[in-house]
């Protein structure tokens, strides 16, 4: 969906919306996506209720990346539209919780191109070499030592890595999360590595206030070493997240959230693969219709060149 269409929308149904204060923290449904990195396990932030019961959360991730980097042996272009559905169920029993995430994965040329360029020069951000580029193309290669170790040419799309994660968090204190992605996605579409991938993490969240509340998370994730980046893969991958929410009013939150993780491929030295950090800026829209919250965010890279140029995100929680 467009980002401006999708915002309209969003505030039509605000103001038919209902004044509970439903879901108010749950962060930003967002990772580094980089196209070559969507087969590693990298958690986010997920939503729970306060009470036992079950969660069910539709994501939608719009990625527009052009990067050329090159550094002594090491060359990469990622000229690439791609697009992230993830279908998720999140369930609480007591303090123990339950998490399963079913990702769809699509890479295409798209259509954001012009309009990417607009954004940058809008805001005065830096749109590298996007000008030296045909538009709404898919152009993806990576080479190493003069071998070429990742190539993509044309469209892909596929069922991604399946995840489930269980926790335990009672009310007020950090929770303990382990994680397995399963390889259910192709290495031949680019959805997986077909390989095992397992994390750990902690999340925590500390009310400021009636108005704001901090949270944070803080993982390690343990990728399988296989698919198109086979041999190549960093044994462990450290990542973080820390955000900010404010209550604007009973039915509206703003949220600040950065993203950071630790270098993705062994021993490189450009910076779509080491480390990185990001910015996601969003408002959460409560309980629109019935138990319901919508999110809408976008996310910018803050260390240049270390993540996709901008991505533009959605999410619809529904209690029951």
């Amino acid at each position: 969906m467009n980002p401006t269409k999708a915002l309209a929308f969003a505030s039509v149904i605000f103001l038919f919306s209902r004044s509970e204060w439903v879901l108010a923290a749950t962060g930003l449904a967002t990772r580094d996506l980089n196209p070559m990195l969507l087969q590693f396990y990298l958690p986010s932030h997920a939503p729970f209720g306060d009470s036992n019961g079950w969660l069910v959360d539709h994501s939608v991730l719009i990625t527009n990346t052009l990067q050329d980097q090159s550094k002594s042996d090491e060359d990469l272009i990622i000229d690439v539209e791609n697009y992230r559905y993830e279908l998720g169920f999140s369930y609480r029993n007591d303090s123990w919780l339950l998490r399963v995430s079913i990702p769809f994965i699509a890479n295409s040329g798209g259509e954001l191109d012009g309009l990417i360029e607009d954004w940058h020069d809008f805001f005065g951000l830096p749109g590298g070499k996007r000008s030296d580029f045909p538009e709404n193309k898919v152009n993806i290669e990576y080479s190493r030592d003069g071998v070429v170790e990742y190539s993509q040419s044309s469209a892909s799309s596929g069922i991604g890595d399946i995840a489930f994660a269980v926790g335990n968090q009672k009310p007020g204190e950090p929770g303990y999360f382990v994680g397995i992605e399963l390889p259910s996605g192709s290495e031949s579409d680019f959805s997986g590595n077909e390989a095992i991938d397992l994390a750990l993490w902690i999340v925590h969240e500390k009310q400021i206030d009636t108005t704001m509340s901090v949270y944070g998370l803080v993982g390690l994730s343990l990728p399988g070493d296989e698919g198109n980046l086979q041999g190549l893969v960093a044994n462990q991958i450290w990542l973080a997240q820390l955000g900010v929410d404010y209550r604007f009013s009973n039915s509206i939150v703003g949220t600040v959230q950065f993203d950071l993780h630790s270098q993705t491929i062994e021993d490189s030295e450009l910076k779509a693969f080491g480390n990185s950090l990001q910015i996601q800026l969003g408002l959460g829209f409560l309980n629109l219709i019935e138990n319901h919250r919508l999110d809408l965010f976008f996310s910018e890279d803050i260390l240049v060149g270390s993540a996709p140029d901008i991505s533009f995100g959605a999410r619809l929680i529904q209690q029951f």
